[in-house]
Parts: C-alpha cells; sequence; structure tokens
C-alpha cells in the first residue's frame, strides 16, 4: 500500500479538513473555523499530520503542547493528542498507528497525552494502551493515557495531570439549562451547538435555555472548567457529533426527567 506522512502547513489546511468530512454533513462553518484557528496557532507549537493513501488524504492526528491545549489539564514537557482519525475505508491497516509513531517522533523529547473513551467510535482508549499508553486518571469514564520519551528513565513520574474540577453549572428554576462547550479544533463543535439550539427552540423553547461556550482556547477552558461536550444542569448529555434525531431524543428524556 503507498502511503505517507506529511505535516501540516498553512497550504495543506484544506486537505487537513478532508478525512473528517462524512458525505452529507453541513461542515463549512466548521471547517472555516478550524483552519482559522489552527492557521493561528501552528507558530506556536501546534503540530498536525496528514496520512495520504494513494494521493488522496485519508486520515490526520494533531497534537497541542500543554501551554496551548484546551484541556484541563497541568504539566510540562507534554504534548496532547487532540484527534486522530483514519477514513472507516482505511481503518484496520496499521495506519492509525503510523500516525501516533509519526507525532510521537515529532514531538521528542516530549511527552504525549491523550484522553481515551470506552466505546469504538471515538478515541477508544483500549487503540492506545495496545500502542503502549498508559492510563494515569479515570474520571467521567474518560481515560488520562500517558506515552513518555522513548529514552525516560522508568522512574521519572508522569509529566502531565489532571486539573480540580472546578465548573459550576448554570441551574435555573424551571429551566433545563443545555451547555455546549465548544472547541473548533474539531469541526463538528459548530454543528452541535446548531444542532441542539435547532432541537430546543422546537422542544420547548420556554423551558430550555442553551448557553454556547467557546473552550477553543486554554485560557476559557480553565476559566469554565470544561473542554469539549454538551451538558444538561452540570450531567454530560454526550461529545461527538450526533444526528439531530439523536439530539431531539435526549433532550426530550431530560425534559420528562425534570417533569416538565
Amino acid at each position: 500500500m503507498d502511503y505517507r506522512i506529511e505535516p501540516l502547513t498553512a497550504e495543506r489546511l484544506d486537505d487537513y479538513i478532508k478525512p473528517c468530512w462524512v458525505p452529507g454533513e453541513e461542515l463549512e462553518e466548521g471547517a472555516r473555523l478550524k483552519k482559522e484557528l489552527i492557521r493561528g496557532q501552528l507558530d506556536q507549537g501546534f503540530i498536525g499530520r496528514i496520512l495520504y493513501v494513494e494521493g488522496n488524504p485519508v486520515g490526520i492526528a494533531e497534537a497541542l503542547p500543554i501551554e496551548i491545549a484546551p484541556f484541563k489539564l497541568a504539566g510540562e514537557r507534554t504534548a496532547v493528542l487532540h484527534c486522530i482519525r483514519v477514513k472507516p475505508d482505511w481503518q484496520g491497516r496499521g495506519l492509525g498507528r503510523a500516525l501516533i509513531e509519526e507525532v510521537h517522533r515529532s514531538i521528542h523529547p516530549q511527552a504525549l497525552a491523550v484522553f481515551g473513551f470506552d466505546y469504538a467510535g471515538f478515541m477508544p482508549a483500549e487503540f492506545f494502551t495496545h500502542l503502549g499508553f498508559v492510563e494515569l486518571e479515570e474520571r467521567d469514564n474518560i481515560k488520562l493515557l500517558y506515552l513518555p520519551p522513548e529514552d525516560t528513565p522508568t522512574e521519572e513520574p508522569p509529566r502531565i495531570r489532571w486539573l480540580p474540577r472546578n465548573h459550576k453549572p448554570v441551574l435555573r428554576p424551571g429551566k433545563l439549562v443545555v451547555e455546549v462547550f465548544v472547541d473548533n479544533h474539531c469541526p463538528y463543535a459548530s454543528l452541535i451547538a446548531t444542532r441542539v439550539i435547532s432541537v430546543a427552540g422546537e422542544l420547548d423553547p420556554g423551558r430550555i435555555e442553551v448557553l454556547v461556550h467557546d473552550v477553543s482556547l486554554r485560557e476559557d477552558t480553565l476559566r469554565l472548567g470544561k473542554s469539549l461536550g454538551v451538558f444538561a444542569n452540570g450531567e454530560e448529555l454526550f461529545i461527538g457529533p450526533l444526528p439531530r434525531d439523536e439530539v431531539l431524543e435526549i433532550l426530550k428524556d431530560k425534559l420528562d426527567e425534570l417533569g416538565f
């Protein structure tokens, strides 16, 4: 199989979006916001890699130095893997491993951290542990995983840790308050917000209040105490780009739980 991995440059931003774009999804605005954000972070240490197979972009990986990573983490000499994706038709061929190894080499002598999940649809923890990442901590069904540089002494402690919780959910009597935390490193983030706003307006605009928070920058994530996700009265509802019908059912259930 003929493949190559290239570093992200400003000239390759259009190729960088293509592996994420599912046919039929309206990602134009999300793609624009992602490109605008990354263009400003390339000179701050943002690391992007594009996987080409037979000349076509089919995968990406991106990592951000802890100093600009929009997560509730503290540490040093570490980059955080924000996302890795290989298009479904090309999965299961070792290409994800190749992307991770390329990122790991490119950040040396920094360590690499990532959040892993227990379901296979997005950033599965099992994929990363299979590649040598170790679990440091689990919080709210999200695992913080860590991979030190190859030449790191075994006795060296991890260079990164989770910060204490400090998010204070917005609560209003007689309202279902839905907070959408939008990180524009993901081109689906603005689409998620649009779907939640649309569904809330259809269900019960008088009782559902939607607050959209932009947490694309680290300082905003730390100030608000949350990263990407959708929360109702402080309870996480989902993190990924669900179809509109599923968002509708989830918010209906939340209304029923609150007796509205």
